[in-house]
């Protein structure tokens, strides 16, 4: 099955990333290893939210057909 922390951590370090570059560009910084604007970061982790909802929901389409054939064949 799927496991779901994963994306969904990362997709929060990716916005926390955005969120303090963004704070260290106000003041005129900026973090050496994100050579990109933060939108850019925070665009990143919106796709990944989005696929984490995607596959969550793939996940619970598939419990539900099991739980159906299942309950299809025992009766």
């Amino acid at each position: 099955m799927y496991a779901s922390p994963v994306f969904l951590g990362s997709a929060f370090l990716l916005f926390a990333f955005a969120l303090l570059e963004k704070i260290f560009n106000l003041f005129g910084g900026n973090i050496p290893l994100l050579h990109v604007y933060p939108r850019q970061v925070l665009e990143w982790a919106v796709i990944l939210l989005m696929f984490e909802v995607a596959l969550t929901l793939r996940q619970l389409v598939e419990l539900r057909r099991a739980g159906n054939d299942q309950a299809s064949g025992e009766g």
